[in-house]
This record gives structure tokens, C-alpha cells and sequence, in this order.
């Protein structure tokens, strides 16, 4: 703009207005110092990657490899230091194993709801009465 169409401007407003106007810049300023100092201190922060629509930004630039896995050596050593005092290895070995004592399974006679054909099933796997077959399991 020129400076003839501002003293214009200027002169066509009224008091109010030019008072107005004056506070106007005067706070402007000060907001922009303030806005300045607010900057600064967002700047110190490390700049996070969530968006405002809570997508997160990926960088390319984080200095960051893949690097393969590769098994190490294991270092942990038995000391014996958490076992039981009360424990006896020979003692143990004379228990021997423990004895099955479950009984056989008990299938029942079922027929297949969706194509008829009757096969045996364990008890514990029938669910309501619209058992299926293998066949039709997957139909």
C-alpha cells in the first residue's frame, strides 16, 4: 500500500477507532513475544508423531535398522541355590512313576444332523442336539 491511501485511511477514522487501532498494535506485539518465548519452548520438547487426527507420522530418518536376530551363548549357571533343602534325588528316583487310574473313553452313538450318517463321539464333546460329522463340520 502507499503511504498517501494510509494517511487516508487514518484520517478517516474516528478517535475511538484510532485509539483502537493503537492498542490493537500495541498488543499485537506483545502477543508476538509471548508467541516467540511459547515457540522456543515447544522447540526444547521432542516432537511427537501422533497427527491431531490421531494417525502417527513414521520418520525414514530415525537412524534405526533392522538387524538379524542371532542366538548368543547362554550364560546362566546352576548354583543349586533355589532348590528345595528337603529334596532328595534318591528318593525320587525310587518313587517311580504314578499309575494311570483313568478310565476309557465313553463314546456314544450319535447322528449327524446335517447329512444322517451315524459315527461315534466322545461324551464330553457333545454340545446341544445338532451334533455334526467330520464331513459336515465344514459345510
Amino acid at each position: 500500500m502507499s503511504d498517501d491511501l494510509i494517511k487516508k485511511l487514518i484520517e478517516s477514522l474516528t478517535p475511538e477507532q484510532k485509539a483502537d487501532l493503537v492498542n490493537g498494535l500495541l498488543n499485537s506485539n506483545v502477543k508476538s513475544d509471548k508467541t516467540e518465548v511459547a515457540e522456543e519452548a515447544v522447540s526444547s520438547e521432542p516432537k511427537s508423531n501422533i497427527n491431531e487426527d490421531f494417525t502417527v507420522a513414521t520418520s525414514k530418518d530415525l537412524g534405526r535398522r533392522s538387524a538379524p536376530v542371532s542366538a548368543k551363548k547362554n550364560k546362566w549357571v546352576d548354583t543349586g541355590e533355589d532348590r528345595d533343602p528337603n529334596f532328595d534325588p534318591e528318593k525320587f528316583e525310587r518313587m517311580g512313576k504314578t499309575a494311570r487310574n483313568r478310565g476309557k473313553v465313553k463314546k456314544k452313538y450319535v447322528d449327524c444332523h446335517v447329512c444322517g450318517r451315524g459315527f461315534h463321539i466322545n461324551e464330553n464333546l457333545i454340545y446341544g442336539e445338532f451334533t455334526r460329522c467330520n464331513r459336515c463340520t465344514g459345510k
